[in-house]
């Protein structure tokens, strides 16, 4: 049975019959309605539905409404490439010439390798959602893609996007605490959260959404709820320590857990605030104390760079971050070739017994 209901300004129709689960927004209730009955008539009669003239905006309205909220940067690429790209038969998608104009205006208009490259980033992301979103396979256009990213990647005309190694000093983190002690009106407690951040390695949203019921105080540990994961955006829960030894500022060791404790217990979350809210009062206090280039995401980084460098292994550092993939913590470890020696005096005489 078909099931229509609104979608922001707009109506979205989703059939669901004999094991397939189709979906399209429309910007009239009478049309949505229309096109439900015929793709219900149509799976009962065994007949192809035809989603190959289904537009690429349908798919997008799909994605947004599954997936709900997304950072502002995704959320503005997204909406892009739904005015870009929107026009388009999921048909036409299957050659490479649409995504070819499409970073050929982009680099008209100014945006350079990184940011084109990360466009096709996000529009390879919502084809691959497809299959799951309106039961539509998308092989076709993904090879396309692919041929498109190649011919574009060899002629330097995309880059992968430059990756952040920005890190808070001590002394940037306590102006940022003297600023946040000075308001009379503080509601998020911007301090605590902030040296949370530093002391697991969490992103803002994971922070926003731990609860009481998830914290093992005697284990110390707290379980995070659906961490982000390229291949499991749901069900992927993982319990991470609150380790009390690696994380010091100016000296003083970061207790974690004390932190959560001196919380008020008002609501089921720990920390009951917007993300975006954090990430604002984040940016406003780094731009009254003259802090530059700094982003809460950054403390993150600064996370992990300091579990390395408190001799943690890879396998530790991922329990504590998340990566599935080891190979992303590389740019974390920051090595340098002068800090592998272990014991200078033995490989000192070692080298003047050669060369007697």
């Amino acid at each position: 049975m078909a099931s229509i209901h609104r979608f922001r300004d707009k109506w979205r129709a989703q059939v669901r019959r004999n094991g397939q689960s189709l979906s399209r927004v429309f910007d009239q209730k009478k049309e949505a309605r229309r096109w439900a009955t015929a793709t219900e008539n149509a799976i009962n009669e065994n007949k192809v539905v035809d989603t190959g003239r289904m537009r690429f905006a349908d798919l997008i309205d799909a994605y947004i409404t599954e997936h709900g909220s997304m950072g502002r940067s995704k959320t503005s690429a997204i909406k892009m490439l739904r005015e870009r790209l929107g026009r388009h038969r999921m048909a036409e998608l299957t050659r490479t010439k649409p995504v070819l104009d499409f970073a050929g205006e982009r680099r008209e208009e100014g945006a350079g390798p990184a940011t084109i490259g990360q466009d096709l980033g996000y529009l390879g992301t919502i084809l691959r959602a497809s299959p799951a979103l309106i039961d539509l396979d998308t092989t076709q256009q993904l090879t396309a893609l692919a041929s498109a990213r190649e011919w574009l990647r060899t002629r330097g005309k995309i880059t992968a996007t430059d990756q952040r190694n920005r890190r808070p000093t001590d002394a940037e983190l306590m102006r940022l605490f003297e600023f946040w002690r000075r308001q009379t009106q503080q509601v998020i407690p911007m301090e605590d959260i902030t040296l949370f951040a530093v002391a697991t390695a969490m992103r803002i949203s994971e922070i926003t959404r731990l609860t009481w019921s998830d914290l093992d105080e005697t284990k110390r540990t707290i379980l995070i709820r659906d961490r982000k994961d390229p291949r499991k955006k749901i069900g992927n829960h993982q319990e991470v320590p609150l380790l009390t030894g690696p994380f010091r500022l100016n000296g003083q060791l970061i207790y974690p857990m004390a932190i959560i404790l001196r919380q008020p217990r008002q609501q089921d979350r720990i920390f009951p605030y917007l993300a975006a809210s954090v990430s604002s009062s984040f940016q406003r206090a780094a731009k009254s104390t003259g802090i530059a280039d700094l982003r809460f995401h950054d403390l993150r980084h600064d996370a992990v760079s300091r579990l390395f460098e408190a001799k943690y292994s890879i396998e530790q550092v991922a329990l504590v971050s998340g990566h599935k993939d080891w190979r992303h913590l590389r740019r974390y470890t920051q090595l340098r070739a002068e800090d592998m020696h272990r014991d200078e005096n033995v490989a000192g005489s070692n080298i003047v017994n050669l060369h007697r």
